[in-house]
């Protein structure tokens, strides 16, 4: 338990310092923001590598180079679709805030994967729900359609000062970020969901394992290092493998290293490293405690990160009547969902 009340503090505490770097890089260097991803996956897939592999020096455990990895778990083709999926998520993700979506309306689009599973967990896993949950979910559709059909307005009307074309242009590439956003929100809970199905699988061969003689069949029989926790072999394999899927931009990266501004150098390495205690504390967090208690968790960070945003760098400003009903509906249902009843 010790361990969750950690990665809890590290969820609330990391996660939220994760995007108030990132709001000060988007003030500071804007254009940098796939730069900022490939930091995040190199620190990540640095920082968790001993979780993964011993130094052995002796070759006491047959290793050809003094780093020698722990024996896997997870099926490859499962770690290769993770990281694939994981990676286009993060890049998109990240991306978006340069297509003139704002942090609060980033962490309103998040409240959507409740939606998700509800859709899925009722069609597909029959399961059923409360009045009072079905509530919290269309309060929450209806918020972000309010939100998304206002902020739609308004920039298509634009500032009178506003040229035609910049309108057009700005709306434009808003509902691609508008687009994007809702495409990674739905691809996360798709990612959660085959998460949930690569853990069930590794146990369902180390089960197997036990039951047969042939040492082929055997999990880890060769080697005598104890493999290294699920989480953390998901963790560090979807971060390293898609470090060099970032090169495929590689003159982008180089143009956005080069444009970081100089007062942006400690926020980027901050943002990197902060990303890493989030991540790592969503990993551990969702192994160690209920769905209910990492959906409460997360739910929280994400309440905070809503607060501080409006209320640090004042994005109170830029929101009407509307805009603030739908968001506070959205968010509000989102908080209370966890603490309902089920049926």
């Amino acid at each position: 338990m010790p361990s969750a009340v950690l990665a809890a503090c590290g969820v609330l505490g990391g996660c939220q310092a994760n995007v108030f770097l990132l709001e000060l890089i988007l003030k500071g260097s804007p254009n940098t923001l796939y730069a900022l991803t490939f930091a995040q996956y190199l620190v990540v897939a640095l920082f968790s590598l001993p979780l993964v592999a011993v130094v052995d020096f002796s070759s006491r455990y047959g290793c050809i180079v003094p780093l020698c990895l722990r024996p896997s778990r997870l099926r490859t083709r499962h770690k290769l679709t993770l990281c694939l999926a994981a990676w286009l998520m993060s890049v998109a993700g990240n991306l978006v805030f340069g297509l003139y979506i704002s942090v609060p309306v980033h962490a309103t689009f998040r409240s959507l994967p409740l939606l998700m599973n509800m859709f899925v967990g009722y069609f597909f896993l029959g399961k059923r729900y409360t009045a009072s949950q079905v509530v919290c979910t269309v309060t929450i559709t209806a918020g972000l359609i309010l939100l998304t059909v206002e902020k739609s307005r308004r920039m298509r009307v634009g500032s009178p000062d506003s040229q035609v074309k910049e309108i057009s242009d700005e709306h434009f590439w808003w509902v691609i970020g508008v687009l994007a956003l809702l495409c990674t929100t739905v691809f996360s809970t798709g990612l959660s969901m085959f998460q949930e199905h690569m853990y069930k699988a590794a146990l369902q061969v180390e089960a197997a394992s036990k039951k047969t003689d042939h040492p082929e069949k055997q999990v880890n029989s060769k080697s005598s290092l104890t493999p290294a926790p699920m989480w953390a072999e998901a963790l560090f394999y979807s971060h390293a493998v898609g470090v060099p899927l970032f090169f495929l931009r590689a003159d982008r990266l180089v143009s956005e290293f080069a444009a970081i501004s100089p007062h942006s150098y400690t926020q980027f390495a901050l943002n990197a490293f902060t990303q890493f205690v989030c991540v790592t504390s969503v990993y551990i967090l969702n192994s160690k405690t209920s769905a209910f208690t990492l959906i409460l968790t997360l739910t929280l960070r994400k309440l905070g990160t809503f607060v501080l945003s409006v209320i640090y760098f004042g994005h109170y400003r830029y929101f009407n009547a509307t805009e603030w009903i739908a968001m506070c509906a959205a968010l509000a249902a989102s908080a209370m969902y966890p603490l309902l009843p089920k049926a």
